[in-house]
This record gives C-alpha cells, structure tokens and sequence, in this order.
C-alpha cells in the first residue's frame, strides 16, 4: 500500500511539473510574439480595417462578431467604426454598435487602441456601453490578429457579470 501511495505521489509531482511548463511556455511565447517586432510591417499607412471572429459575450455565449473601422483618422490615431454580432454562423443580428478608440501604441506591426463600443444588445433586451481593450499585431502585411477584452455595461442597471473575451483576424488597407 505505501508503494502505491508513493507511485501515486511522483505520479502527481510528475504531472504537476509538466502542467507548470507548460503554462510558463504558453506565457513567454505569447510575450516573445507580443513584444518581436517585425520591422516590414507597419499601422502607419492604414486607413481601414476589417475583422472577423469569436466573441464571449455576457449572458450569451460564444457569438460571431463583425468588425469595420476606420484608422488612424486625420493621422491622430482615431478609430471610427461598427461592430455586429450574431447569434451563431448564419443566423440573426444579437448585437449592434458603433466604435470610437484610439490608438494608444503603435510601434511597426503591434498596434494597441482603448475602444468604446455603445449599441444595443438584443440578447439582453437593453443598450450596452462597452469599453474594450485591443491588441492587434500583423500577420502579413495586409493581415492581422486581433485580441481584445471588454467590460459591459447594460441599461437595465447589470454590470456584466464577467469580461468579454474576443478574437479574431482580419484585414487593412
């Protein structure tokens, strides 16, 4: 009996130290992605983008989310556009609203913006205001990635009871 319980105990050191190497692999890769930056790419000549992706919306779940803005507008880093949302691939409008952000670091192809999303959510019956944090970095030089976070805020009085996760990867020109 005290062999197995040993067996069982290196077993889960054993475990327990994989499952840390990885987490801090996950970590530092996605800070060497974050933070290498490719000189051939660059936001400084981009006056549109579009985007497509999976959102984790509040009270809804995963969604398909559409994105067009405007960049860098007047050449002062202001964003204008609009995002929808769908019910799934396919199917009917779950949310609609309009951007304003600015981009608040731009360095060749990383590129961070403080957005303010406001619309109306028709999964939660009511208007929604949602600050949203982005990251975007290059893929090519007319693609991207794009991360963001957000914390909605919905007229009925709700704060959403956790953040919006969104990903996705679109296009510039």
């Amino acid at each position: 009996m005290k062999k197995i319980i040993a067996i069982i105990c290196l077993a889960a050191l054993v475990i327990s130290a994989q499952a840390q190497t990885n987490v801090q692999t996950f970590f530092t890769s996605a800070e060497t992605f974050l933070t290498d930056f490719d000189t051939n790419y660059s936001w400084t000549n981009i006056s549109f983008e579009a985007s497509t992706g999976l959102k984790q919306v509040t009270g809804a779940g995963a969604t398909d989310v559409v994105n067009a803005q405007g960049d860098n507008l007047f050449g002062t880093g202001l964003e204008l556009g609009a995002s929808v949302g769908f019910e799934g691939v396919g199917s009917t409008i779950g949310t609609a609203q309009a951007i304003i952000g600015y981009a608040v670091f731009r360095h060749y192809d990383a590129k961070v913006a403080l957005d303010l999303e406001c619309g109306y959510s028709w999964y939660q019956s009511a208007y929604v205001v949602e600050p949203e944090l982005v990251i975007e970095k290059k893929l090519t030089a007319n693609t991207f990635l794009r991360i963001g976070v957000s914390a909605p805020i919905y007229s009925k009085g709700s704060f959403g009871r956790s953040p919006s996760f969104e990903t996705g990867v679109g296009f510039t020109f």
